[in-house]
């Protein structure tokens, strides 16, 4: 098999084991992300205002210089604290100059946040509509970027979250979203078997369309949208978010198989 080869026996294997969750059981498990504890405070704080912002600096997480939980716990903080502002585009913006997680590339990554001064209210729009196929093409026209990137992908998917901490959505997610290839989720795609490369570094840098494939095909045959598996893959590598799953109210079926995707990880490891 060559490079970024799709192994289907071991996406087939990790469907079979999948299969026995729901998509309510995966939306539960979210509530118990990090990121998702930080959607409600931000948003619990600020409303729709927080979401649109919450949405920005979600296109702005990437070459940080700290963790993911790290930076969103930072950013709650801050915004909890610190803004007083009605503009998400300010309020992001004085985020990203102080922030020292966000160092690298800071004045990219404002410029991007720059790019949607004229857009909040649309942004603000389409998350109060739980219309996250919209919002997703729009960030990605707004930025000219691949829809599939990471970025773009997962900002959707904090909109998302601050849509179910406001009470505004209570639907799962389109099918066609992909998830977003950041290191854990390819770790744990190298780790299952389900593509091949030389490194997590490499498919990260290389496979991105070999792994958004794989979880696709996952996706689709146990019928739970593959960005609503992302949150999945980072707790299986976070012992204290995992620790919180395993006592989440989800059914032992559930929990059981979430346990032998566990195991199959650890045995390709």
């Amino acid at each position: 098999m060559g490079k970024c080869g799709l192994d289907m026996v071991r996406i087939l294997k990790v469907a079979t084991i999948l299969k026995e969750l729901t998509v309510r059981d995966v939306m539960v498990i979210e509530e118990v992300d990090p990121q998702f504890e930080c959607a409600k405070t931000v948003c619990g704080s600020g409303g729709d205002v927080g979401a649109v912002s919450t949405f920005l600096t979600a296109l702005a997480a990437y070459r940080l210089r700290c963790t993911g939980e790290t930076y969103w716990r930072r950013f709650a903080d801050f915004f909890v604290a610190k803004s007083r502002s009605r503009d998400p585009v300010d309020i992001v913006v004085s985020f990203l100059v102080t922030d020292p997680c966000s160092s690298l590339l800071r004045e990219v990554k404002i410029s991007r946040v720059r790019k949607f001064t004229g857009y909040t209210g649309e942004v603000a729009t389409l998350i109060a509509q739980c219309n996250f196929k919209q919002l997703w093409s729009l960030a990605s026209r707004v930025l000219d970027s691949d829809p599939t990137s990471k970025t773009i992908v997962f900002a959707v998917k904090m909109g998302y979250y601050c849509g179910r901490a406001l009470g505004l959505c209570s639907d799962p997610l389109p099918q066609e979203i992909p998830i977003p290839v950041d290191l854990r989720v390819a770790r744990a795609t190298l780790s299952l078997g389900m593509v091949q490369s030389s490194s997590v570094n490499d498919a990260v840098a290389r496979c991105r369309d070999s792994i958004v494939r794989a979880w696709s095909i996952v996706g689709g045959y146990i019928q739970i949208p593959p960005l609503h598996l992302d949150s999945l893959l980072w707790a299986l590598q976070n012992p204290e978010t995992f620790s919180k799953m395993e006592t989440s109210p989800i059914s032992r079926q559930a929990l059981e198989a979430i346990r032998r995707l566990y195991r199959e990880m650890g045995t390709q490891l």
